[in-house]
């Protein structure tokens, strides 16, 4: 997380109505697809959507901040990115639970985020409960 951004999150985290809706110990991770011209490094045309694009993938605070953000060919699966995006932050909001989509259930992923004490809590698709 380059300097500047983390000063911002940072003064972001000081306001009073920041804590509102949480203390910054959970974030949502999601990615979003966004139209690009195909001449472009990381546009590849996406099967989902099926037009040119990329994936702009955000981690989202529940203080309501974006800690990470960083933009991905339609290709790479975005649970590689959740475990970058905590690892990255370097502001003073430091997130301990991870609330991703069914792009997040992995377990190598799980198995990391074990190890680096993270609580990785992934909505899958098409579970029924019991």
């Amino acid at each position: 997380m380059n300097e500047a951004i983390a000063d911002l999150v940072n003064a972001h985290a000081r306001l009073d109505i920041s804590q509102a809706w949480g203390d910054g110990t959970t974030v949502a991770t999601d990615g979003t697809h966004m139209d690009t011209y195909l001449d472009n490094l990381l546009a590849e045309t996406s099967v989902r959507y099926g037009k040119p694009g990329g994936i702009a993938y955000h981690h989202i605070s529940d203080t309501y901040v974006a800690l990470f953000m960083h933009f991905i060919p339609c290709g790479v699966r975005e649970v590689v990115y959740i475990i970058e995006g905590l690892l990255t932050n370097s502001s003073e909001v430091k997130s301990t639970t991870v609330h991703a989509d069914t792009q997040g259930q992995s377990q190598p992923v799980f198995a990391l985020a074990h190890l680096l004490a993270f609580d990785l809590m992934p909505r899958i698709r098409n579970w029924k409960g019991t």
